[in-house]
Formats: C-alpha cells, sequence, structure tokens
C-alpha cells in the first residue's frame, strides 16, 4: 500500500477521534467560509459605492433655496453650460413650484400646523408688492386665523424616474423631455382628490391626464405632483427657468475639477455641493466592516491550523513506534511524512466539506449580522442632517438626511457566493493542513528507528 493510501485509510481508523477533530475544523472552516463571503461583498459594495455615490453635484441658485429667498432661478443657458462643463455625464433639471387655489381645481392634502401656518402668513398674491400682515380672524378655539392655506407642489423634471423612492402603485412614468399635458400623482394627493389614471384635472387653466400614481412613503413628497419641465415652464410663463440641476460626473475622482470649473462659469449665480464626503464616510463604514470580516478569515485559518496542528502532533506521538518500525524495514522520511501529509490532509478535507456547506448556508445571516452591527455604528455616528433635496422644499423627491443615506447603503448589501471565494476557501484549507503537517512532519524527521525500538 503506497504512503498515500495508508494516510487517508489510517485518518478514519479512529472514529471518535477524528469525528472530533472534523467537528472542530468544520467550525473553524464554516467561519472561515461565512467571512469570506461577508468580506467578498462588502467589497463589492465598496467598489459600487466608489463608482456610483459621491458623483452627483447639485446646483441651485444663489439666494434661492426651495420656495424661500430672493434670487433668480437658473436659465438655460446656464443649464447649458453645466451639461457642456468636462467630465459631466448627464444632468437632470427641475423646476418647482406652488398651487394657490385659484391655480387648480385639486384640493391640497397638506393640512396646515402651526409650521405651515408661520411659512404662509403672507398673501402670495403676485400683486401684493409688500406682505400682508397675518389676520386677526379669531377661531372657535381661541387661535388667530392665519391668511393663505395649504399649497400643493409641483416639480417640473427632465427624468422623473430619477426622484429617489418613487414607486408606482398604479399607472407608468412620464417623458421628462416631453411638453404634454400629463402628470403623475402623489398617492397622498390622489386619495384626498380621488384621482386614479386616466382622470384629468385642471392647473394653470389646462387639463393635464394622470399618467401614474407614485409613493415615497413620505406625507409631504407623496402630497405632490410631477410633471415634464417643459410643460412647467410653458405654463408658468418661465421659459427655460430651473431651480435645480443635479449633474453626474463620470467619475468620482473628477468630482472636484468639475466643481472648480462650475465656479468659474457660474460664478456667483449658484451654490455648488457635492455627494463626495457622504460617500467617503459610506465606504469608510464599509472599508471598516470588511477589516472585521479580515480579522475573522485570519482567526478562522488560525485556528484551524491549530486544531490540525495539535491533533497530528498528538498522532505522531502516539504512532512513534509505528514510524521507527517503517524506518526500520527501509520506509524513508520522505514515504513516512507523505502517509501523515495525507491523513492530514484527509482530515481537512471531510472537515472542510462540512465547513463549507454550512458556511455557505449561514452566510447570508452572517453577513446581515455584520452590517447590521456596522450600521448602527455608523448611524450613530452622524450628526442629524436638516431634511432637505437639491430640489429644495418643494421637489418631491427623497429627502434623506445623511444617516438615512448609510442606511439604505448598507440595506443594499447581501451576501453571495462566487467562484472566486469558494476557490480563495479550498485554498485555505489546503494551507491549513500543510501548515498544520509541517511541525509533525519535523518531528517525524527526527525519530530515530533504533532509540523507538530500544524504547519501546
Amino acid at each position: 500500500m503506497n504512503p498515500i493510501s495508508r494516510g487517508i485509510k489510517n485518518a478514519l481508523r479512529s472514529p471518535v477521534r477524528a469525528g472530533a477533530i472534523i467537528l472542530m475544523l468544520a467550525v473553524s472552516i464554516t467561519l472561515l467560509v461565512s467571512m469570506l463571503v461577508a468580506r467578498a461583498s462588502i467589497n463589492d459594495k465598496i467598489n459600487e459605492v466608489k463608482a456610483t455615490a459621491g458623483t452627483n453635484i447639485t446646483i441651485t441658485p444663489a439666494g434661492i433655496q426651495g420656495f424661500m429667498g430672493g434670487g433668480d432661478p437658473l436659465t438655460s443657458e446656464q443649464v447649458s453650460t453645466i451639461k457642456d462643463t468636462d467630465h459631466v455625464a448627464s444632468i437632470t433639471a427641475t423646476l418647482s413650484d406652488q398651487l394657490g387655489d385659484d391655480d387648480t381645481d385639486l384640493e391640497s392634502a397638506l393640512e396646515l400646523g402651526s409650521f405651515g401656518q408661520r411659512q404662509q402668513r403672507f398673501d402670495s398674491d403676485s400683486s401684493e408688492t409688500t406682505p400682508t400682515p397675518p389676520s386677526d380672524e379669531t377661531g372657535e378655539d381661541g387661535s388667530r386665523r392665519i391668511m393663505g392655506g395649504p399649497r400643493t407642489t409641483v416639480t417640473g423634471t427632465t427624468t422623473p424616474d430619477n426622484n429617489g423612492g418613487l414607486s408606482f402603485t398604479s399607472g407608468e412614468t412620464i417623458d421628462g423631455g416631453s411638453g404634454d399635458l400629463v402628470a403623475l400623482v402623489g398617492a397622498t394627493l390622489a386619495e384626498k382628490n380621488e384621482l386614479s389614471v386616466g382622470d384629468t384635472f385642471t392647473m394653470y387653466n389646462k387639463e393635464f391626464t394622470v399618467k401614474g400614481i407614485f409613493t415615497t412613503d413620505n406625507q409631504f413628497q407623496d402630497s405632490g405632483l410631477i410633471i415634464p419641465l417643459e410643460t412647467l415652464q410653458t405654463i408658468t410663463n418661465q421659459a427655460g427657468a430651473v431651480t435645480s440641476v443635479t449633474a453626474t460626473v463620470d467619475s468620482s475622482d473628477n468630482v472636484a475639477t468639475v466643481i472648480e470649473s462650475l465656479k468659474g462659469s457660474l460664478a456667483d449665480k449658484a451654490d455648488i455641493t457635492s455627494q463626495v464626503e457622504q460617500a467617503e464616510q459610506n465606504v469608510s463604514s464599509l472599508e471598516s466592516i470588511a477589516g472585521l470580516a479580515l480579522v475573522g478569515v485570519i482567526g478562522a485559518a488560525g485556528a484551524g491550523a491549530i486544531i490540525i496542528l495539535l491533533a497530528m502532533i498528538m498522532i505522531v506521538r502516539e504512532r512513534r513506534r509505528e514510524i521507527g518500525v517503517i524506518k526500520a524495514i527501509g520506509g524513508t522520511n520522505r514515504s513516512v511524512m507523505t502517509q501523515f501529509t495525507s491523513e492530514a490532509l484527509t482530515l481537512t478535507v471531510v472537515g472542510g466539506i462540512v465547513g463549507l456547506a454550512i458556511g455557505i448556508t449561514v452566510s447570508g445571516p452572517m453577513t446581515n449580522s455584520l452590517v447590521t452591527n456596522g450600521q448602527t455604528t455608523a448611524s450613530s455616528n452622524q450628526m442629524p442632517g436638516r431634511q432637505g433635496g437639491p430640489g429644495g422644499m418643494g421637489r418631491p423627491t427623497n429627502f434623506n438626511s445623511p444617516g438615512a443615506q448609510i442606511d439604505q447603503t448598507f440595506k443594499d448589501i447581501s451576501s453571495t457566493v462566487t467562484p472566486e471565494t469558494l476557490t480563495a476557501a479550498i485554498g485555505i484549507m489546503l494551507l491549513i493542513a500543510i501548515v498544520g503537517s509541517a511541525v509533525p512532519a519535523w518531528f517525524i524527521a527526527n525519530i530515530k528507528p533504533a532509540e523507538v525500538l530500544r524504547s519501546e
């Protein structure tokens, strides 16, 4: 019988001991595989964040925030300048407006609370050149009635699907590049006015057709309208006017260059912000989790190597007489080492197969556990942000604070077992067997047949 066959047979000749060794190795390799999968999944997300996050630059008119301020909207020439800037891959242009009672037959879905009353205590009639003082009218409950009512927000945009968190309960999206009289209606506003897909309503004396009902799980956003940018510019006599532009840069490496170019071309006519800092925060948090997973991989590999090392040392010590006899009848150090290395490899492979199966099964929950802990830490380190979007208060976009954006980044991570991950796990398993056999091989090489037989 050759040394390899003899090693494989000897590995299983003591079922209890072999079972214990295999079980310990299986636990170690389970942790190894799950940590490898978690690390690979997180690294994939890091690459995705680096490629996509932090590449957006928001340009808004200087002196304007939402429906407040005294500046002027961006012009079509300025929008063209932004679009033609080097490294700008695409842009989303937005114009926000508010509808008063005389502008539409829709009833606002928002009820004015104390904040809304404070913001709308002035008469918004365009014929007035000075603010109208608050009304002295008193309600039955003794509270002062404020002039004006809740407004319905309408957003004109070139890319309706770019509104974060937008999902349809019915209907479909619209073409933001057209000038059609069509609209997407927020679910709350649709319910308030009993609107469904195909229904019509009036806005600025124009009849609009409802093409879709959307929801964002945000009451303010779900109380608004989205229509094509050109349509809103036309019906409000604001040709070329834009209140927000989101420029997507071809690479995060070029964001700083684009910002400098835009500051030079737009001068003091626009405020420019980017997501670079947020992307760096996300990547930093993910890298911390990936580092923790790497520590788990190293720890699991080390534990496996120690397990097989101690097991083989014990086996070699117990079988010194057998080794001495083999050498006495002509066996070489190489053949004896091959036998015991085969034995170690057999135990490792059997434990590895069990560990791989369990590791693949638990890699999902293990990744989720790491991500959840990292998400809690990352979110707790964020200062609460003022909720606001590129379009300001009037844009029905996804008003995510930094913490919410990190939550979304972590939420999108899912564990995936790839061929590369399995190859790495198998390679580490073989390394464990080799390392675990190294010291026992040294013991074998130093066993002298005469001494063994004499002592026995």
